[in-house]
């Protein structure tokens, strides 16, 4: 297997993707890129210079570079020009989720891919977390009937996490909470459903005051096949971090509660026992599995496979959270754009 050398842009969440490409047998890591390098103490700045990891003084040099992955890790809204920059430079991108934000800043990014014939990952990190490809594999598998319902939720508390000079709370990026952590939980809805029609929101801000979005929000979308779902999100929650997830199935639930487990009851177990309770499937929870996101994408380079989180399904929860937002400044139901897979 060819040996990918990989460029990392940004280093909050990127230098995770950053310790992956040393981790993997099928990753280096060949240059890494922050302006905030030496100044912002999230950034394991030893890590690199231990490793004598080349440290770009500029974003250009990311470009110009041999590696054959950049990895854009940096705040949501240089992820569109980076990725955009990268590709036309001749880089497979794997870019952090959101993936932009709004569909506008999504489209460059599709017009991208088509012209550059380069590939490209969305890093929508639940879809490669091993519970939810567990809950996943039994839908697909018909053990719990056709899905009636979902419940998700993405709870964290921001208080303390506003980023390289508060970059998540402040006016002049207006990065609205629902979107930028609550695609974890959005994204997560359209991988086990499909692609939301509609959606129906309210939000608030009763937490985080001085921040420039609302903090708290509810959805309820339809999908296909008449499935219904209600989604909560909020970074501001006195509550531990939580990606509570339901599904509901005509023969059976699936749900998953931050316990390293996911929990099923059966329809077809219920007729024996007479008694209707969950069952444990052990399976590794919500950690960001980074690494797996890197090995699928490497693998799909080498070998063709499929990976489940391209341009295309990035910029549908960007959709998907857009329509709700719209539809919490309108008061009003909202169509989830779909046209840009055309």
């Amino acid at each position: 297997m060819k040996k990918y050398r990989v460029a990392v842009l940004g280093l909050g969440m990127g230098g995770e993707w950053a310790k992956a490409a040393v981790d993997l047998p099928a990753t280096e890591l060949c240059m890494v890129y922050d302006p905030a390098f030496g100044k912002y103490s999230r950034i394991d700045t030893e890590y690199y210079l231990s490793r004598k990891i080349p440290v770009a003084k500029t974003e250009d040099e990311i470009y110009a570079s041999d590696a054959d992955i950049v990895v854009v890790g940096s705040p949501d809204q240089f992820h569109a020009d980076q990725s955009v920059r990268a590709l036309m430079a001749g880089k497979h991108v794997a870019c952090e989720k959101p993936l932009a934000p709004t569909v506008a800043d999504c489209r460059k990014i599709i017009e991208a891919v088509k012209k550059s014939g380069k590939e490209f990952m969305t890093g929508q990190v639940c879809r490669y977390a091993p519970c939810f490809r567990v809950m996943k594999q039994i839908i697909d598998s018909g053990r719990i009937g056709e899905i009636v319902a979902l419940e998700g939720s993405y709870a964290h508390d921001y208080l303390n996490a506003g980023g390289w000079n508060d970059w998540r709370k402040c006016a002049e990026v207006g990065r609205y909470g629902f979107l930028g952590g609550g695609c974890h939980a959005l994204d997560l809805m359209r991988y086990l459903a499909g692609d939301p029609l509609e959606v129906s929101c309210y939000m608030n801000q009763k937490f985080l005051k001085d921040w420039a979005k609302p903090d708290t929000g509810v959805a309820i979308a339809k999908f296909p096949n008449d499935v219904i779902a209600r989604i909560f999100v909020s970074i501001g929650i006195k509550a531990p971090y939580t990606m509570g997830t339901i599904v509901y199935g005509t023969k059976g639930t699936l749900r998953y509660r931050d316990e390293g487990c996911v929990e099923i009851a059966e329809e077809s177990i219920y007729t024996v026992s007479k008694e209707l309770k969950y069952t444990k499937i052990p399976s590794l929870g919500v950690a960001h599995h980074i690494k797996y996101e890197l090995e699928a994408f490497a693998d799909h380079l080498e070998n063709g496979t499929v990976f489940p989180s391209d341009v295309y399904e990035g910029t549908g929860t960007v959709a998907f959270a857009e329509a709700a937002i719209r539809s919490a400044e309108t008061g009003l139901p909202q169509k989830v754009a779909a046209d840009f897979r055309v």
